[in-house]
């Protein structure tokens, strides 16, 4: 590896030098390396940490920091040309007292040198070492073929600049934000590689779908990119029906939990739970494709008429939370019970945002029962809104195969009120 000279911020932290700095492609692909952990060496205290990189991963950052084409499946794609404004993380390690003694007092590791712009600097920055204190000062980063700089966090984005530079779709120049910690030992590396992975979150699934539809709502070439490249079509698609639903101020959003709002039995269910138990009616044997506010009013009358046949869940004394009707299991029952009755009003060539027309086919709806406990201790037939309501019948009914049977007995009340129709 040539040299590499780069200018930098010097930042000591209780009395760890660290840098601030940039590095083109080509000098990031000469200078770091990933500690990658190998199964054959199984617990080996020197085998590595890293997880192996995911050739997925690194193709998406590639498409989103790429600044060329991809051509994919018939189909020439543009990059996304993105920025990178978050720093690789990595760690040169020291090595033995006699190579750092060598460093000018600053515990550098082999192969790196600071060049300070100002002698004051550099004094300084020695004394915050001394005194294990902070400082911050500018100066030149400079590394030789010594040093090699450990990826701690950021091994995708690194493949990824790798990957561009191999197929000419990022520009030999591009700076590549770093940070690198200087003279940490291996152990110290991996603590730092354990609390980054382990402490960061994940943008809460509520605030995705909110921020989906959002940058869909502002850029119609972000909206084709997220349904056709990052797979988010049905999540748009539902984000876009609870949009509606705010915009037509439904009379059900009160008991949809917003971003951030505390969890108490005032709602019963999660926007994004919300957005996901729509998914079911994007599927459904429709004559043409609805708008996101001709949705919203279906679901609107939908909830309406299980209001009239199921009254109690909803009467304003009630707090949502307390029925299983109005939680996740008991939406996204209902919400595949309403894809099944959609063929069916459209058969009789009626409204599908009539309220009617779904009480009547769900007319048995508050026969559902199941044997339970009541308040004496007795086992008895419980049916009607007391089969929803939090620890009941329906409360039995939990996970994917919970609903499947949920959905099942419901279709055969469907059935047995329109003898003439196959659900």
């Amino acid at each position: 590896m040539n040299k590499i000279e780069r200018p930098a911020l010097i930042e000591v932290q209780r009395g760890q030098v660290m840098v601030s700095t940039t590095l083109t492609p080509p000098q990031l692909e000469a200078a770091t390396n990933v500690d990658a952990y190998d199964p054959e060496r199984g617990n080996d205290p020197n085998n590595g940490y890293q997880r192996r990189a995911s050739p997925t991963r690194m193709a998406q950052a590639a498409v989103f920091y790429g600044e060329g084409t991809e051509k994919r499946q018939g189909r020439v794609f543009e990059d996304r040309q993105g920025l990178m404004p978050n720093p690789i993380i990595a760690n040169i390690r020291s090595s033995d007292d006699s190579e750092v003694e060598a460093s000018e007092g600053l515990g550098l590791p082999p192969g790196v040198e600071i060049e300070f712009h100002d002698e004051d600097d550099h004094e300084q920055i020695l004394a915050a070492i001394e005194s294990e204190g902070n400082y911050t000062a500018t100066g030149t980063f400079v590394l030789d073929e010594k040093a090699i700089a450990w990826i701690v966090d950021g091994q995708h984005r690194s493949g990824a600049v790798k990957m561009l530079r191999d197929k000419d779709r990022l520009s030999d120049d591009f700076p590549v934000p770093v940070k690198i910690m200087l003279g940490f030992l291996r152990g110290e590396e991996i603590k730092q590689f354990y609390y980054i992975n382990s402490q960061a979150k994940s943008v809460a699934t509520d605030l995705t779908a909110e921020l989906l539809q959002r940058m869909a709502r502002q850029d119609t070439d972000e909206a084709e990119y997220l349904s056709e490249r990052k797979n988010k079509g049905s999540l748009l698609a539902g984000a876009a029906v609870y949009d509606a639903m705010v915009k037509n101020k439904s009379p059900w959003l009160s008991r949809i939990r917003k971003p951030n709002e505390k969890i108490s039995k005032d709602t019963s269910i999660a926007v994004s739970q919300f957005i996901s138990s729509v998914k079911p009616l994007q599927s459904a044997q429709m004559p043409r494709e609805l708008s996101p506010d001709e949705w919203a009013r279906i679901i609107d009358a939908f909830w309406e008429a299980i209001a009239r046949l199921l009254p109690t869940p909803f009467d304003p004394t009630e707090q949502p939370g307390d029925w299983v009707l109005l939680k996740a299991t008991g939406v996204n029952t209902m919400h595949r019970v309403l894809a099944d009755c959609l063929p069916i009003v459209i058969q009789r060539g009626a409204r599908l945002s009539d309220p009617e027309q779904y009480e009547q086919l769900l007319a048995d709806l508050p026969l559902l029962s199941g044997i339970g406990i009541d308040h004496t201790g007795e086992e008895r037939q419980i049916d009607g809104a007391e089969f929803w309501r939090s620890a009941s019948i329906a409360s039995q009914y939990t996970g994917r195969y919970g609903t499947d049977r949920l959905v099942g007995m419901i279709r055969g009340l469907i059935a047995k009120t329109n003898k003439s129709v196959t659900v």
